[in-house]
């Protein structure tokens, strides 16, 4: 059982202002966009992306804010740590946060790069795939964040995309080696295959240091440790942490110590993907935050996936009454 704390899930992670659009596989091949992954482009490159397009839907996300805006509408305390510039699109960002009474320990910064923006394209089977200008986001450091803070935490949410910053690193580093001094858990997103394939070494060093929760998905999990995904769970999870694999319609896949539980995904009609595994974390941190088993931990996690997919965006409006139904 994790102790009382005033932060109960505290995200670590890129402020992201979303550009929702819907597209078909010939655009993705003729832009040559990799479908379903995550793709670092400068502001130019994403502007002429963005400017193709009549029609789009426009939210705050980035992965774990997503996860932690949705932990926080099931009723816990949440704080969110992402740079963010003083511009329309940090505005945004930090107005549709606060909206949700998500705590934001650092505020929009004059710095020199834009705030973050992601264009997420749809294409019809619901699949998304993205391309990323950064930004504000990669001057993330260890400076950001109040040390004092950490102590009363309970869990430390950190992203994976977050890897591709070299402050970043050293950010994650620091904060699990503090955890057993402060007390508090680190779950880590693994966040795509294509991030895990350019970090793989520092992952899985990461990994061994102590991450008490790991989530991924089948590509993600088993580009990291290169064999079937039951096996690369077990190896994932030492010393009674836990690692789980989402599988889409398969469901989810959860292992503790070299025990592995399964369980089944809800039937619903995709509309969209994006934000599927940000929800999937968010419903089991939930539970995991509320001391529930982690059978139902897990249902929860496919219960808010699920409920993600029926919709555009990343965002779903589930309530705590929906949840408890579950």
């Amino acid at each position: 059982m994790i102790e009382k704390k005033n932060i109960e899930l505290l995200g670590i992670g890129n402020a992201v202002t979303d550009v929702l659009v819907s597209v078909d596989y010939e655009f993705l091949d003729k832009e040559n966009l990799s479908p379903g992954t995550m793709q670092l482009v400068d502001a130019e490159a994403l502007d002429q992306l963005i400017k193709k397009f009549k029609k789009n839907k426009i939210s705050a996300g980035g992965s774990v804010a997503n996860t932690v805006s949705l932990v926080a509408s099931l009723g816990n305390q949440c704080a969110f740590i992402g740079k963010r510039k003083n511009d329309s699109l940090g505005k945004m960002f930090s107005k549709s946060m606060t909206a949700e009474e998500i705590m934001l320990p650092n505020s929009e910064t004059e710095i020199s790069d834009p705030s973050s923006c992601c264009l997420v394209m749809i294409t019809p089977d619901g699949q998304r795939t993205m391309a990323t200008y950064l930004g504000a986001s990669t001057s993330l450091s260890l400076e950001d964040v109040d040390l004092k803070l950490l102590k009363n935490t309970k869990i430390i949410y950190l992203e994976g995309y977050l890897f591709d910053l070299p402050e970043a690193k050293n950010l994650f580093n620091t904060i699990v080696d503090k955890k057993k001094h402060y007390g508090y858990e680190v779950a880590l997103s693994l966040s795509d295959p294509f991030c895990v394939e350019r970090h793989k070494e520092d992952f899985l060093k990461l990994i061994e240091k102590g991450i008490n929760i790991l989530f991924g998905n089948e590509e993600e999990i088993g580009s990291l440790l290169n064999c079937k995904i039951e096996e690369a769970l077990v190896k994932a999870s030492k010393e009674g942490s836990i690692s789980i694999c989402t599988r889409g319609s398969k469901g989810s896949t959860l292992c503790k110590g070299d025990e592995l539980f399964n369980s089944k995904a809800f039937d619903v009609n995709v509309v969209d993907t994006t934000g599927a595994g940000d929800n999937f974390a968010a419903g089991f941190l939930h539970g995991y935050i509320n001391n529930y088993s982690l059978d139902k931990c897990s249902k929860l996690g496919n219960y808010c996936a699920a409920e993600t997919i029926k919709i555009i965006g990343a965002r779903p409006n589930i309530s705590i009454n929906d949840i408890l139904k579950i």
